[in-house]
């Protein structure tokens, strides 16, 4: 057999086998496929949505308001004849891109003090791990609630109060990880050959906690979905006119009495929809990734 052969055929092989890991994985975990296919409408919605439906979210009109949905108009309109087809795209969109980056900021935040607290040690991790007492001791949404009350209904202050929010639970989780990896031997071996605390922390430690935190940056999405429309729904959310799915079902509740569904359900459907397709994912990489959890 010729080297090119051989290496096709060796190609061919590796192909194979990464076939056989994603078969076997979808045997074994079936809500990590759902979840993925739940999750790629999403992405379609967010980013191709708003090339097809084409209208102005914010566009008013008077004659079209409270309208059922129709054939120009698929999910009807609102109070103020806005296109709940189009409000719903761009609020998929930006609930999407507002979750993510209250995942990353728990999530960077809580791993990162979690590695110092439990590598560290001492009387930094006591001080540390009280003060995520006192945070643990509230709920995280009533914390969130309390913070967007005190510091005004934004993008920003909704980010930081559910970073704040959700940061103690990654932190207590990635310092149980590094309490017992500390003492393991290949720590003992790069302290050994004089390697820097940070280097042990970035090399070593955090590696063998990355899968805990992938986990459980996936179940911060599913969270923050339902707080942000908890927020929204309360007032203390993102601010209207901006198409928030929130606000878009607080707003369409007023009107349920009266028969009109539409402007509630369509944008409440894409909250539970988001919060399934997180929970989903959540839940699969934590069944795949964390050995405490595998069935």
């Amino acid at each position: 057999m010729t080297p090119r052969a051989q290496t096709v055929s060796t190609h061919k092989r590796a192909q194979a086998t990464r076939l056989q890991i994603v078969l076997r994985t979808v045997r074994q975990v079936p809500s990590l496929l759902l979840g993925g296919i739940l999750l790629s409408f999403i992405l379609v919605v967010a980013f191709v949505g708003p090339l097809v439906v084409t209208s102005d979210p914010l566009d008013t009109m008077p004659r079209q308001a409270r309208a059922a949905p129709s054939v120009e108009f698929p999910f009807g309109n609102d109070a103020s004849g806005r296109d709940i087809l189009s409000r719903v795209v761009h609020a998929v969109r930006l609930d999407l891109a507002v979750v993510c980056i209250v995942a990353l900021v728990a999530t960077s935040s809580g791993a990162l003090i979690g590695l110092l607290s439990g590598y560290v040690g001492g009387l930094t991790d006591q001080v540390l791990m009280r003060f995520v007492d006192i945070l643990m001791a509230f709920p995280g949404f009533l914390l969130a609630l309390t913070v967007t009350a005190v510091l005004g209904n934004n993008i920003q202050t909704i980010v930081f109060a559910l970073g704040v929010a959700y940061s103690p639970v990654i932190i207590r989780v990635v310092r149980a990880q590094v309490l017992t990896l500390r003492e393991a031997q290949f720590i003992e071996a790069a302290r050994a050959i004089g390697a820097p605390a940070w280097e042990i922390i970035i090399y070593h430690l955090l590696p063998n906690t990355w899968s805990i935190v992938l986990a459980q940056a996936a179940l911060f999405l599913a969270w923050a979905v339902l707080d942000i429309a908890g927020l929204s729904f309360l007032g203390l959310g993102i601010k209207p006119p901006t198409p928030e799915l929130g606000a878009m079902t607080a707003e369409g509740a007023e009107h349920m009495v009266s028969g009109r569904w539409w402007m509630s359900v369509f944008p409440g459907a894409f909250i539970m929809l988001m919060a399934l397709t997180f929970t989903l994912i959540g839940d699969s990489l934590r069944d795949m990734l964390d050995p405490r959890f595998r069935k």
